[in-house]
Order: C-alpha cells, then sequence, then structure tokens
C-alpha cells in the first residue's frame, strides 16, 4: 500500500492504507511541523546556534502537506474512536454511565449515537448480508439502547 499523492480529505487516508502507516505518516509531518517552528522560534529570539541546533534547511510544511496532516489526523480519530468501540464496551458489560464518563459525554447522546450507529449497520446489512447487523443484532442493540434510559416522553 503507498500513499496516496494528494490526501485532501480524511477519506482519501482511510481507504488507502492501515491506521499504523496513518500515525506514521502523521508523525512524521508533525515532527517535520515542530522541527520547523522550533528553528523560526531560535531564530526569532536570536539564540540558534547552527553548531548547537544542526546547520540542515528545516522548511515548513507546504500548503499540501498542511491539508494531508489535518486530513491524518481526523482519519486516525474517526479510526480509533469507531462506535463499534462502544458497542464492544458494552457487550464486555461495561455501563452506559461509564462510557459517558469515559468519552466526556452523557448517556442520552452516547446511546442516541449508539442506535444510530446500529441502524447504520442493520441498514448495510440489508444492501450486503455479509456486513453489518442482522434483524436479530440490530433488534437486540435497538434494546440495549434503550435499556434503563429514561426517554422523556414524545422523545426518540
Amino acid at each position: 500500500m503507498t500513499m496516496p499523492e494528494h490526501l485532501t480529505t480524511w477519506r482519501d487516508a482511510r481507504y488507502d492504507m492501515p491506521v499504523s502507516q496513518q500515525l506514521e505518516r502523521y508523525n512524521e509531518l508533525a515532527a517535520k511541523h515542530a522541527s520547523a517552528r522550533a528553528r523560526i522560534e531560535l531564530v526569532t529570539r536570536g539564540i540558534y546556534d547552527p553548531t548547537r541546533h544542526g546547520a540542515e534547511d528545516r522548511p515548513p510544511l507546504t500548503v499540501a502537506e498542511h491539508i494531508e496532516l489535518l486530513a491524518l489526523a481526523e482519519c486516525i480519530a474517526r479510526t480509533v474512536r469507531h462506535p463499534a468501540n462502544v458497542h464492544h464496551a458494552l457487550l464486555a458489560g461495561v455501563t452506559w454511565a461509564d462510557i459517558a464518563r469515559i468519552i466526556d459525554s452523557d448517556e442520552l447522546t452516547v446511546r442516541q449515537d449508539y442506535q444510530q450507529w446500529a441502524d447504520d449497520q442493520h441498514d448495510l446489512n440489508r444492501y450486503d448480508p455479509g456486513l453489518g447487523m442482522t434483524a436479530d443484532e440490530h433488534a437486540a442493540a435497538t434494546s440495549r439502547a434503550a435499556e434503563g434510559s429514561a426517554t422523556p416522553s414524545g422523545g426518540q
């Protein structure tokens, strides 16, 4: 798998490389950016010493590299913050209250997001029966999302 020539959105990175490769490239760009900014700061302060800090040129990121850095950051975040992680935590016995606390949210929002994910998984399964959630799995997820919730009347 090779890095696409132009990453312009998080989706460009998502399907073209595994997250480990995304992290490598992100770290490479972030280090280049930090190094260039550090040199600029040292020069601005008048304390840059080529012998101590290195004489090699440290050019700033190009516009394309800034775009790539942003796209990779978003892709990595969306990959590791995948809603399936909530599903697996629930199946392992983690409570809604714990999930909400861990991700710094509230239970209602977490439950709604989980329900939306489950609905999307069920839609995927109807389109391609080898993927997503079956009707039974979706019913169980929907029951799990509603379990113990105090949904106000007229709510979802």
